[in-house]
């Protein structure tokens, strides 16, 4: 079903949003038709096996990272942790090392800059449209 979809991109449209949301940024998530299309050929090929195989050490170092801050943090006991903020910084710092070749220490700022960007457009999404008012 998914592939019906992909391949009939223009009968399965977006719900309509918030129109501000535009001045945020448009990306794959909020482009339709031929822009899509486009878009969706850029990055498609980021995603191919044999990319992805190339970046499995990144995996794998990040990986060992958080598991050591978890030893460290357990001592051998056992305990509970919030992995939520862990899996976080992990996710950017394969990231950051799959894509720009840094670790997330390295790129902190710029996460800490798209994080900032990701709560405007939160706010901007739940905040109430009237058709019309502009």
């Amino acid at each position: 079903m998914i592939r019906q979809i992909l391949a009939n991109y223009n009968q399965f449209q977006k719900p309509r949003r918030n129109p501000l949301t535009k001045l945020l940024g448009r990306g794959v998530a909020d482009v339709e038709g031929d822009q899509w299309v486009k878009h969706r050929k850029i990055i498609n090929p980021a995603f191919h096996v044999e990319k992805l195989k190339h970046m499995l050490p990144a995996f794998h170092i990040s990986c060992s990272e958080m598991s050591s801050k978890w030893e460290g943090i357990t001592k051998g006991r056992s305990c509970e942790v919030d992995v939520y903020p862990y899996l976080q910084t992990m996710t950017s710092d394969v990231i950051s090392r799959t894509a720009f070749g840094s670790s997330y220490e390295e790129g902190r700022k710029i996460f800490e800059l798209q994080l900032e960007q990701q709560k405007l457009v939160t706010q901007v999404a739940q905040s109430m449209y009237i058709p019309g008012s502009r």
